[in-house]
């Protein structure tokens, strides 16, 4: 983060604080005739770890899913981010539906291109869902005013 001081007339000056995106949101989607369809957050935990989450509809219930974030758009094959052993088994309860969260040792990114790749089991990495990461851009939600100092 940055902070620019700007001229505006007269003197006076206003400071903008500059962020560099560090939230990441994906929508997964089914490959190769799979059934899954979810979301995906990445987003920072303090300055030096980052909490990846991935929520999935439509998987076989009690079935267990590797997933990882990889470098690259889905479908490259890119290496994955942060250590492999980092990211628990997704577990699918009866409803098909899953949740999981991995912390990865490290900040989230500011640039790049990642996603996010659900694969068939924990030992057949086969891809059968994925879900290219953008940058969250939308500024932070404002402070509430305090109003207790207002003068009528």
């Amino acid at each position: 983060m940055f902070t620019k001081a700007i001229p505006l007339g007269l003197g006076s000056l206003v400071a903008l604080t500059l962020v560099a995106p560090t939230t990441w949101k994906a929508t997964i989607a089914a490959t190769d005739g799979s059934r899954l369809a979810g979301s995906a957050v990445v987003e920072p935990i303090g300055t030096d770890s980052t909490s990846a989450t991935v929520k999935l509809t439509g998987a076989k219930a009690g079935s267990e899913l590797a997933w990882h974030i990889h470098n690259g758009a889905c479908g490259t094959k890119g290496p994955i981010v942060g250590p492999a052993g980092a990211y628990p088994a997704i577990r699918v309860g009866p409803d098909g539906g899953a949740t999981s969260t991995a912390v990865l040792p490290m900040a989230p990114p500011t640039t790049g291109s990642y996603a996010v790749t659900v694969h068939k089991s924990t030992t057949d990495l086969t891809p059968v869902a994925c879900g290219d990461l953008k940058a969250d851009t939308s500024p932070p939600a404002p402070a509430p005013a305090d109003t207790t100092r207002m003068r009528p």
